[in-house]
C-alpha cells in the first residue's frame, strides 16, 4: 500500500490502516519533510518525495493530497512505468469524483474514491470508528477491496453514484462547516452583551448537544424550536431591528444576513412541523424577505 501525500487525512487514515494489519510500503510527499514526519510518527521506514520511487508491482495507491493536486498528481503517476492495472488508485476528496483520475483509468489504472464523513481539522488524529464512508466506483474489483477494507478499519461503507457526490459532499458542509460558522456567529453575537465573566463554550455546551441529541432521537423537523416554530412575529422583529442596527453601526451585515437566509429556511422546517397550523409563515417570511432587500 502507497500513501501519496502528508496532510491532515493522512495522520488518521495510516494509522488506522496499520492497526488492521495493512502494510504501508512507502509514503510520498512533494516535501521529504513531511514525507520523514509522517512516516517516523508512523514507523514507515521507506518514504521519498519522488512519485518515481513506487517500487512495488501492484497494490492500493491513496491520494491523501489537497483536492486541487489530485489530477496535476494522476497525470505524473499515469507517465511512469507502472503497470497501473495492477493498481487502485484512491483519492479521499468528499468535492471530487473519480473523473479527476481519468488519466489512469486510460492506462488500464482501477480508480476509486473512499470519502470518509468526518472533520479533519488538524495533524491530530480523529478516530475513524464507526464513520460512514462514500465509495464511488465504476470497477466492481476497487468496490469489493474498498468496502472490505473499509469495514477492516471499523467504517460504514455505502455505494454513491458519480453525479450525486456533490449533494453528498454538500451534506457535509451543511452538517459540520456551516455548524462551525454557526457557532462563530454566536459567539459574535454573545460577545457584543460585553464582559461577564463567563465561558461563551461551557455556556453554550447545553443547548448545542441537547439540540444535537434531540436531532438525533426524533429527527431535524419534531427538534425545532425557538420563534421561527412558535411563529413569534415580534421577537424576529426585534431580533431584525438589532442586527439591522448593528450592521449599521458596524458595517459588517454577515450576522443579519446569515439571520434573514437561515430563518427563511427554518420556515420550510416549522412548515413540515406543523403543517396547515403552521399559520404565520407568509407573515413572517414577507418580513424576513423586506429587510434582505436592503442587504447590500
Amino acid at each position: 500500500m502507497i500513501i501519496i501525500g502528508a496532510g491532515k487525512i493522512a495522520y488518521s487514515i495510516v494509522p488506522a490502516l496499520q492497526k488492521s494489519g495493512y502494510n504501508i510500503a512507502v509514503i510520498i510527499s512533494r516535501k521529504i519533510e513531511s514525507a520523514k514526519r509522517l512516516a517516523g510518527k508512523f514507523g514507515t521506514r521507506h518514504y521519498s518525495d519522488k512519485l518515481g520511487d513506487i517500487d512495488i508491482g501492484g497494490g492500493i495507491v491513496f491520494l491523501c493530497v489537497p483536492d486541487n493536486q489530485i489530477k496535476a498528481t494522476t497525470k505524473e503517476l499515469s507517465k511512469l512505468k507502472l503497470r497501473l492495472s495492477r493498481f487502485i488508485f484512491v483519492h479521499l476528496s468528499g468535492a471530487l469524483d473519480i473523473s479527476c483520475l481519468d488519466s489512469l483509468q486510460k492506462g488500464k489504472g482501477q480508480t476509486a474514491s473512499l470519502h470518509i464523513m468526518q472533520t479533519f481539522p488538524s495533524k491530530r488524529r480523529v478516530p475513524l470508528i464507526g464513520c460512514y464512508a462514500a465509495v464511488e466506483t465504476d470497477n466492481k474489483t476497487a468496490e469489493k477491496t474498498l468496502f472490505d477494507l473499509a469495514k477492516d478499519i471499523s467504517l460504514k461503507p455505502f455505494k454513491l453514484k458519480s453525479n450525486t457526490k456533490t449533494f453528498y459532499h454538500l451534506a457535509g458542509v451543511f452538517a459540520s462547516n456551516f455548524l462551525a460558522g454557526n457557532l462563530f456567529a454566536a459567539e459574535t453575537a454573545f460577545n457584543k452583551i460585553g464582559n461577564i465573566n463567563t465561558n461563551f463554550f461551557e455556556m453554550i455546551s447545553p443547548i448545542v448537544f441537547s439540540t444535537l441529541a434531540n436531532i438525533k432521537k426524533t429527527g431535524a423537523v419534531n427538534a425545532l424550536s425557538g420563534p421561527i416554530e412558535r411563529g413569534d412575529i415580534q421577537t424576529i422583529k426585534k431580533h431584525l431591528a438589532v442586527l439591522k442596527k448593528d450592521a449599521s453601526k458596524t458595517n459588517n451585515n454577515s450576522l443579519l444576513f446569515s439571520y434573514i437566509a437561515q430563518s427563511l429556511k427554518l420556515l420550510e422546517v416549522a412548515e413540515k412541523k406543523h403543517g396547515s397550523h403552521f399559520t404565520e409563515k407568509e407573515k413572517i417570511k414577507i418580513v424576513l424577505k423586506k429587510e434582505m432587500r436592503f442587504i447590500k
